[in-house]
């Protein structure tokens, strides 16, 4: 057998482990072939996609940028330039991304739909505040361009559907309303979105017929907001309907929900993966109130809210900020959590309920802590999703740790373990002697999770966008969450939950040195009380919160009347 025969044959053996997903075992096979034809753009390329499954960046890297010094193989090349953006894209990689700007075409990019994810992206994690100007920068022209050419590349919804950028920009500390509204603009012309009819809802029906849409009725937040409010709603007033996304991930609270339409008096609908019979289906049911719960955390479900569907469309805290769409008519917010001239902040008529807009059953915990557990001091716990964790927050944990010799700051990493890598690398930049007391610890259960906020000394909610779920579970036991809001809603949900549960002085501060310094006063005494009396606050007033349904009830009874 010969070197090419040889070289043919462990890169065919490769591909029938990667095709199997044997990807390390694939991996000795191409480099075995590699080795006997060095130069062969197939097997780099290969080797590449591999070490790509493997999450090893560097080597695919590596081997991407040899495709590209070779003479030829265009076809390659192009492939190759795709992965090698795609790599950049997961790493965050804005200098990388920012470098390859003007090579960012339709063509060498294979297809418009590559061309327009890249040129759309944005990071979802950031190494410093400068590398987020640069790139938000960066996506504003991109935007504009687009908006301003006259061959802005046009997709089909039904096969070529974009993942949209606006749920990370709501992370990044700027007002989101004007680019909310250029890319709702930008979709539209994409897609060729053209839905001006209105709908009218039957007047002789005598119940409200209100459908509840999302792709998280499952084990997720969303279901822990609005699965009470589903159950709860007086079905001799309305007809209720749950419109689930074909892409809603299995779980007990999704069988729950499925398995309580009959003693709760609502309809399952499960929707089907074409775009276009998903739209088809929820206009049928000819829907009063379609109310989208978290709009922007979807690709499955975003582009429906292109269209108007329903005689009103609602939208909620589900995901806290403004959609920038006008086919959304309502967005229903709280008095606890807006300030003065918040109406400029939405495109939406906004509606302001007295209490937070949810129902959340109170966590039941089988191993309760004890009170040894309670009284722990000088633990510090920010149990957030690493992407909320903005460059101006990092300043914060550095002066904790300088200040509190004892302190042990805990978070918690990713799934992937990708951006906690980068979170460190960050933290490590400004934070050198003390580091070795940060610690990271993986995503655990929601018992688990409970438990962990009930050691903690204290909770610190990361600034622009704070806590929300988990401050209402960290409740079970009390411990305090110390908040920073701003101006915007996103950031001031642990302010409207501490109103809700009616503490007069919760530890709510307005700027840095003062924050830092009364988290280190909490984490310093012995908080069993303090965390008692916050537990007996949310059993009475955050928790099964009855008041919300009926005055939900009302707020729905006005709009369609």
């Amino acid at each position: 057998m010969n070197s090419f025969e040889e070289s043919k044959k462990y890169f065919l053996e490769g591909i029938e482990l990667y095709s199997k997903g044997k990807y390390e075992e694939a991996v000795t096979k191409f480099i075995k072939s590699l080795d006997l034809e060095p130069d062969r753009p197939s097997i780099l390329l290969n080797l590449s996609k591999t070490y790509y499954k493997l999450d090893d960046h560097a080597k695919a890297e590596e081997k991407l940028e040899k495709i590209f010094t070779l003479v030829g193989f265009e076809d390659e090349k192009k492939e190759a330039f795709r992965l090698i953006l795609e790599i950049y894209t997961k790493q965050n990689n804005v200098e990388k991304m920012l470098f390859n700007k003007k090579r960012i075409t339709a063509n060498n990019l294979g297809n418009k739909l590559n061309y327009l994810k890249h040129s759309l992206f944005y990071p979802s994690f950031f190494n410093s505040k400068g590398e987020l100007d640069i790139a938000r920068d960066n996506l504003i022209e991109n935007i504009d361009n687009l908006l301003n050419s006259k061959d802005c590349p046009k997709l089909d919804l039904e096969n070529e559907m974009l993942d949209p950028i606006n749920f990370r920009l709501t992370y990044d500390g700027k007002p989101n309303l004007d680019i909310y509204k250029k890319l709702v603009k930008l979709y539209r012309k994409i897609y060729q979105v053209n839905d001006e009819h209105n709908l009218y809802a039957d007047k002789s029906r005598k119940k409200i017929k209100l459908a509840f849409i999302s792709e998280f009725f499952t084990n997720h937040t969303i279901s822990k907001w609005f699965r009470g409010i589903i159950y709860k709603l007086d079905k001799q007033k309305f007809e209720v309907i749950v419109f689930h996304s074909d892409k809603t991930k299995k779980g007990n609270r999704f069988e729950e929900i499925k398995r309580n339409e009959l003693i709760f008096k609502y309809e399952n609908i499960f929707l089907p993966e074409s775009f276009f019979e998903k739209k088809k289906l929820i206009e049928d049911k000819n829907l009063d109130i379609l109310f989208y719960t978290d709009i922007h955390m979807s690709t499955n479900l975003y582009f429906l809210t292109l269209y108007k569907l329903a005689k009103y469309q609602i939208t909620t805290l589900g995901h806290p900020e403004t959609t920038g769409n006008n086919k959304i008519d309502f967005f229903l917010s709280s008095k606890l959590i807006e300030t003065d001239n918040y109406e400029k902040r939405y495109t939406e008529n906004v509606i302001l309920s007295e209490s937070l807009p949810m129902y959340f059953y109170k966590p039941e915990i089988k191993l309760k802590l004890n009170r040894n557990d309670l009284t722990k001091k000088n633990i510090y716990s920010c149990p957030q999703a690493i992407f909320k964790m903005h460059p101006s927050f990092d300043i914060a944990i550095k002066k904790i740790l300088h200040k509190d010799k004892k302190a042990q700051i805990y978070f918690v990493k990713d799934k992937s373990e990708f951006l906690y890598k980068q979170f460190i690398k960050r933290l490590k930049k400004s934070i050198s002697s003390d580091f070795d007391r940060i610690k990271f610890i993986k995503p655990n259960n929601v018992e688990e999770f409970i438990n962990h906020c009930g050691r903690a000394s204290v909770l610190l909610d990361p600034f622009i966008f704070g806590s929300a779920t988990s401050f209402i579970e960290s409740m079970f036991y009390g411990t305090p969450t110390i908040s920073m809001p701003t101006e915007s809603m996103k950031s001031r949900i642990v302010d409207g939950a501490y109103k809700q549960m009616q503490i007069t002085d919760a530890p709510i501060k307005t700027n840095l040195d003062d924050y830092v310094d009364h988290a280190i006063e909490i984490a310093n005494n012995d908080n069993y009380d303090l965390k008692k009396f916050f537990s007996d606050q949310a059993n009475k007033f955050l928790y099964d919160n009855d008041n919300f349904i009926e005055e939900f009830e009302n707020l729905i009874l006005q709009i369609v009347n």
